[in-house]
């Protein structure tokens, strides 16, 4: 699984994606956990040896507390789910699952806050600029990227990768499953506004809690990022999220109802087969 760095949510979502679907797709993917974690990390710090000496033991700490702790309880949601999926589910029931799926997120990445913790408050301030630095850049390659062509072209564009991720569950999507991809790319694309307005609030807190790295408060201040950060929550946009999302829940739900018995048991066996891979973690 290739993931680019293309905002300013991806450096700690990318190391969830890692446990949530490396983790859960192979054994050998999990156990090794704490050389990817360090992998995605040293994108953005070059480490002295003494934190790096810090981190690698950190990093096994937190390994071991994920395999105690978060493990079973993203094994017991990839159950859930794949009982769920024996029939349509409600529109009611759809937004529970983006909520409990938030919640393993972020109970995974506040078990890596001590972990964070030690990281920034040994860095120097010109560590903590590369930091920086480097999700600004990314962030400017991705906008850069999401805006080429017409916006014709971009929504195109954006449905490639819906109906990618969606075959990678389903095998195949049909051309009516395709067109209603196409209208969520649509929603997406005119929410950009409002998105990168957020994505500038949470730069502004990530360059908050780097540049001021040295208070008692700094676990605090890292586990708040994170709610912010996976609801990509804002006061000033709160009603437009909301909007946002209740349209998304209706098209999920639109694309639920219309899975093939095919699609719906592909899926299914999807999800069973990764709750048995996690099994095998746990054993």
């Amino acid at each position: 699984m290739k993931l680019g760095k293309s905002s300013v949510r991806h450096f700690f979502l990318s190391l969830v994606a890692v446990f949530l679907l490396s983790a859960c797709t192979n054994q050998f993917a999990y156990n090794t956990l704490p050389f990817w974690i360090d992998y995605y990390l040293s994108d953005y710090i070059d480490t002295t040896p003494a934190q790096q000496k810090q981190l690698d033991a950190d990093l096994e700490k937190f390994h071991e507390w994920h395999r105690q702790n978060e493990l079973p309880k993203i094994q017991a949601l990839l159950n859930k789910l794949e009982a769920d999926m024996a029939k349509p589910m409600s529109y009611s029931r759809i937004g529970d699952y983006h909520h409990l799926v938030n919640a393993r997120i972020k109970g995974s990445l506040e078990g890596l806050t001590p972990t964070l913790v030690n990281l920034i408050s040994s860095m120097s301030d010109e560590q903590a600029q590369i930091w920086l630095d480097m999700v600004n850049k990314n962030i400017e390659e991705a906008i850069k990227e999401a805006n080429e062509g017409s916006e014709d072209e971009q929504r195109v564009r954006r449905q490639e990768r819906l109906v990618e991720r969606a075959e990678f569950w389903v095998d195949s999507v049909n051309a009516k499953q395709k067109k209603q991809f196409l209208e969520m790319a649509g929603y997406q694309i005119g929410m950009r506004p409002v998105f990168y307005s957020i994505r500038d609030e949470l730069m502004t807190e990530l360059e908050g809690i780097l540049m001021d790295r040295y208070t008692s408060d700094l676990g605090d201040r890292i586990n708040a990022y994170f709610a912010h950060l996976i609801a990509f929550q804002s006061e000033q946009y709160e009603n437009d999220m909301a909007l946002y999302l209740a349209r998304r829940y209706e098209l999920l739900q639109r694309l639920d109802r219309h899975l093939s018995e095919k699609q719906r048991t592909t899926m299914r066996k999807k999800l069973a087969s990764y709750s048995e891979d996690i099994t095998a973690v746990l054993n």
